[in-house]
């Protein structure tokens, strides 16, 4: 039993199959980075307070005492949000596993940009739920971190694919069948990727009820479109074996096109899309929900061009690596 216990975890971009898994399709992500640190300590007394802060906004501290929540938001509903997540982590292990809430606080700083669809609430689950259980003396393995962080996004969220939590947990690539397969796969020790993002225009809880609106309308024709990302998931698996970049590249095209078709691009989106490649990007697509959001570019040897022309765009760039490691703990 310590008294303060610190967790890294990472953010993920969604390479291949984004909205496709929610019907049961395969996908692929990748840990970067960039990522999420909540560091978890007892301090006595009878509150459980979260304070929330990023390099942006001030911040956001939320005092349970009780079971009545006092909480002071400064510059950042967002905020509110990543520690609405905690909290939950921190109930969940609790009642799981045991261990007094009473005089925990937990301090949460992100250097992901809320909102860019880069699984900041993924990565803060992660890291609450490691730094928690370690705190009371509870060893998880990797893949009980990943299904309790799923439970944490599934209480908060509604619903939720298991892809952002088991990738943050897990670290480097990973490829995801839901309720089939759940797997780290081989690929390049780099993907020389560039991330840019815009404010989103929807929720990805709005645009996945989009889709199914529009599969109500047209089974017929957006299940071919699922199928097809299907396909293009099972390609860019062969592709990352081989760390054969064109093909990569090309199958990024073509999933941002059946993405299109869901209609979960937009303008914005578009505009970086093709600004990338045509600053030389091998592929570029969306990266999570869509409705604005994250892009990503594969971009070997040209990432310092692609990043000016996603800025041109309107986009803000995050330069990344893979993450191998997954979430870790810094005692």
């Amino acid at each position: 039993m310590g008294v303060r216990v610190t967790a890294t975890a990472p953010g993920v971009v969604k390479l291949f199959g984004e909205h496709a898994v929610v019907y049961g399709k395969p996908a692929i992500a990748m840990a970067i980075d960039k990522g999420v640190r909540v560091t978890v300590e007892r301090q006595g007394g009878d509150s459980l307070l979260v304070v929330a802060r990023d390099l942006v906004v001030r911040g956001v501290a939320i005092r349970v005492t009780g079971g009545s929540i006092e909480g002071s938001v400064i510059d950042g509903p967002q905020l509110a949000k990543l520690a609405s997540y905690a909290l939950t982590a921190l109930r969940i292990v609790s009642e799981g596993y045991g261990g007094d809430l009473k005089g925990i606080k937990v301090t949460i700083e992100s250097q992901l940009p809320i909102g860019a669809g880069l699984a900041t609430s993924a990565a803060v689950s992660v890291a609450t739920t490691v730094a928690y259980a370690k705190l009371i003396g509870v060893e998880l393995s990797r893949e009980e971190v990943a299904k309790l962080s799923h439970k944490v996004e599934l209480t908060v969220q509604g619903s939720a694919s298991p892809m952002d939590t088991a990738t943050s947990s897990l670290g480097g690539v990973v490829y995801i069948k839901p309720g089939v397969e759940l797997r780290r796969i081989s690929a390049p020790p780099r993907l020389p990727v560039v991330i840019g993002h815009v404010e989103r225009e929807l929720t990805t809880g709005e645009l996945v009820r989009r889709v199914k609106e529009l599969y109500s309308r047209h089974p017929k024709v957006v299940d071919k479109i699922m199928d097809s990302i299907e396909v293009v998931v099972n390609e860019a698996l062969a592709a990352l074996g081989k760390g054969d970049y064109q093909l990569l590249g090309e199958l990024m095209n073509i999933n941002q096109g059946l993405l299109e078709a869901l209609g979960v691009s937009n303008h914005r989106i578009a505009n970086m899309v093709y600004m990338a490649r045509r600053a030389g990007a091998l592929g570029a697509k969306l990266s999570g929900g869509g409705g604005g959001g994250a892009v990503i570019a594969l971009a070997p040897g040209v990432e310092d061009k692609v990043s000016v022309a996603m800025r041109l765009a309107g986009g803000e760039v995050i330069s990344t690596d893979i993450n191998d490691q997954g979430v870790v703990v810094q005692h």
